[in-house]
């Protein structure tokens, strides 16, 4: 994990060169999540988190783009058998993605879309805790490739809004389950599964003149897949999460 946040730290660096339109954006992202798993396990609650991104965005030119997500929040629920479970949920996210942006022929402002594809890393620690049935900490990893769309139409000179898609393809799916006060720490392969993610961002952008300054709501729709496999000495379970959320940010264009 340590060498990939050094790579995107070195792409960030890289992006913020030159002369091109850059956006730079902090803001918190908070979304209800729903946790269905093989055998009738269900968990749901809120995760909120921190959200970092910086983008390369310029009409009819090469787009580039970095994110980082890490976000924390508490499941409840109860197994297949009726029995109590709670623990604490992180995801840690980051990405980078390359495009083109492509723009009206008559008003390059006035609306895009970008397609894109890249490259990411995700992680999900779930640490159970009393009264769940066993203590035990699950840490699902896995890199994936990202391709998907960006868009965005401007309604005035101070309101746009966009819509963005994008797929996530996993790639070596693991699960290290430990904390288990009987075995060893053991690691489960994951079946690779198809991610999505469906964002409406809508920003604000004072008068165009407060300092490069704008402000950005965006909700979004996310749907997550861990696929069932055999293992030893257990198999891994099928795991599916539906997210409902959204992030505010505040975003400043230089």
């Amino acid at each position: 994990m340590k060498c990939r946040l050094i790579f995107l730290l070195l792409f960030l660096g890289f992006c913020s060169s030159g002369s091109a339109s850059l956006q730079f954006s902090l803001g918190g992202e908070s979304y209800y999540m729903r946790r269905l798993r093989e055998g009738g396990t269900r968990q749901s609650g809120q995760v909120d988190g921190v959200h970092l991104q910086l983008e390369r965005i310029t009409p009819c030119s090469w787009y580039a783009g970095a994110e980082y997500l890490r976000a924390r929040g508490r499941l409840t629920g109860k197994t297949g058998r009726g029995e109590r479970l709670v623990s604490q949920v992180q995801d840690v996210l980051a990405e980078v993605r390359f495009g083109y942006t492509l723009s009206h022929p008559f008003d390059p402002q006035c609306s895009f879309i970008t397609p894109f594809a890249g490259w990411g890393y995700f992680e999900q620690i779930n640490d159970f805790n009393l009264p769940s049935p066993l203590p035990c900490k699950f840490t699902e990893t896995f890199d994936y490739v990202v391709v998907g769309f960006l868009s965005g139409v401007n309604f005035t000179s101070l309101l746009s809004m966009g819509i963005n898609f994008k797929a996530r393809f996993m790639l070596d799916g693991r699960s290290q389950v430990s904390n288990d006060p009987g075995y060893e720490a053991i690691d489960l392969m994951v079946e690779n599964e198809l991610q999505y993610r469906f964002e409406v961002p809508f920003t604000y952008a004072p008068c165009n003149t407060l300092f490069g300054i704008q402000f950005q709501l965006m909700p979004f729709y996310e749907f997550r897949h861990f696929g069932g496999r055999q293992g030893y000495p257990f198999n891994y379970k099928d795991t599916k999460f539906y997210l409902v959320g959204g992030r505010i940010s505040l975003q400043y264009c230089y």
